[in-house]
């Protein structure tokens, strides 16, 4: 067999492997144990219930969303309860995915939340619920909604 097509059956082959990789990964990831969100703190973090007695809280990432249990002003609780409450319908009207993504500083499970295919995070940032983030300084909400 010639060279070049060597190289075209060596490269056809690791495309396969490349995708069916992704494709199990995608599928797969953040399943373990057939967990499923069981109930919304607040409008980034959740509680996934895996089996009987079995619960843990997770942080949804990409996004940070005001604090509803200790806000520093009325229209930081204001806000986050949207939020929330908006989470809540979310996860209530569809098909929920989720990809883990190890463990934040406080041992909660770090996921990546998806509804329907779509994520979270695109949709409450987008409906002005909720802002970008990946770690860091958090928004200081109080400031942010005066000048908004």
């Amino acid at each position: 067999m010639a060279l070049w097509k060597r190289v075209l059956v060596g490269w056809i082959m690791v495309m396969g492997v490349w995708m069916y990789a992704v494709n199990f990964y995608e599928g797969k990831a953040g399943k373990t144990g057939e967990c499923t969100v069981g109930y919304v703190y607040d409008g980034d973090t959740v509680a996934l219930e895996c089996g009987e007695a079995s619960q843990r809280t997770a942080r949804v990432q990409g996004l940070d969303t005001p604090e509803t249990k200790d806000p520093r002003c009325e229209a930081e609780r204001a806000l986050g309860k949207k939020a929330t409450l908006r989470l809540r319908a979310l996860v209530a009207g569809g098909q929920v995915s989720y990809r883990g993504l190890g463990h934040d500083k406080y041992g909660r499970q770090l996921i990546r939340l998806k509804v329907d295919g779509v994520d979270v995070a695109d949709t409450l940032v987008r409906e002005g619920l909720a802002v970008r983030y990946s770690g860091g300084a958090r928004p200081d909400w109080c400031r942010k909604l005066r000048a908004g």
